[in-house]
């Protein structure tokens, strides 16, 4: 059983090392065979050199969010002959240890993609998690849940392992979603996704690559769930041509009122009324085309 492990870097060095080494001699004790590591990486500092020097893999992340460098970083690993994939957080906040958890988690419940939860049970988090922080995780699950049905406690935790298959077929829009499109492409391709425990650690040096705030993070976050959901094709659509067809409507009734007299119509107020229904139908009708133009050609780009 081979596996590879993709690590989203900015500016890792003075952890990156002690990383690799920790990732490897984990492995080693657990007997599981490491095919490669990469870093999907957007540093300023020496984080590549480092790499290169420990015999990682680097893949350049594009400086466009973690959502590209990680899907550009997935797909690098999955071009090779392993079983398993795993995508690790690399700023200090995941316990290695569960690495052969995750493992045994896959292959017992014969799933396709193990996420990491640090809110399935009491006490996983190892600091005093932010209350704001939390109550926008809980909004995020919440949205994933009732995208997908499942029952998730976590929107994004740093740890999660799937099956060459999944990243094949992984498709994200987001530059900063690929946590939650991951989880949502899964979904629609059939694939079979479970939640386990999994601690949260303290960060000790550096900056996270995640956005720090999660309540800015879920306005990076809205606009591509909403998206990937097919809202905009079920809400902007229709309610766009309801609102069109109200604007004539009214026209209509205040035509048969003034007998169609031009300036009559228009210094009524009613005619106002239209001209805002009309351009606010119109606007939303193409705010969901362009929505859907941008996801295809998103869609349609190589990486």
């Amino acid at each position: 059983m081979n596996i590879s492990i993709v690590l989203p870097t900015k500016n890792e060095q003075a952890v990156l090392e002690s990383l690799i080494k920790e990732i490897r001699d984990i492995c080693l004790k657990n007997q599981i065979n490491i095919k490669n590591i990469f870093i999907s990486d957007d540093s300023h500092d020496d984080t590549r050199q480092i790499a290169r020097n420990n015999g990682v893999k680097v893949v350049i992340g594009g400086g466009k969010g973690l959502g590209l460098a990680m899907l550009k970083g997935l797909k690098e690993a999955a071009s090779e002959d392993v079983d398993f994939i795993f995508a690790i957080d690399a700023d200090g906040q995941v316990d290695l240890n569960e690495i052969p958890v995750f493992l045994n988690a896959i292959n017992e419940n014969n799933a396709d993609l193990v996420l990491g939860s640090r809110f399935l049970t009491e006490g996983l988090v190892d600091y005093k998690y932010k209350w704001i922080n939390r109550t926008g995780t809980r909004i995020l699950s919440g949205i994933m849940n009732k995208l997908t049905g499942l029952k998730l406690t976590d929107s994004h935790g740093g740890i999660r392992v799937m099956r060459r298959e999944v990243i094949h077929e992984l498709d994200i829009i987001g530059n900063h979603t690929y946590v939650q499109e991951t989880i949502i492409d899964s979904h629609e391709n059939g694939f079979k996704i479970i939640e386990i425990p999994s601690r949260w650690l303290e960060r000790k040096h550096g900056q996270s690559r995640v956005v720090l705030s999660i309540p800015k993070y879920i306005f990076y976050t809205l606009p591509i769930l909403l998206i990937r959901s097919g809202a905009h094709i079920k809400y902007l659509y229709p309610i766009g041509i309801f609102m069109v067809f109200i604007s004539f409507i009214d026209l209509l009734t205040v035509g048969l009122i003034t007998n169609f007299s031009f300036f009559e119509m228009i210094e009524r107020q009613s005619f106002h009324l239209f001209l805002l229904l009309f351009t606010t139908g119109i606007n939303l009708f193409f705010f969901g085309f362009i929505f859907e133009l941008l996801m295809n050609i998103k869609r349609g780009k190589k990486y």
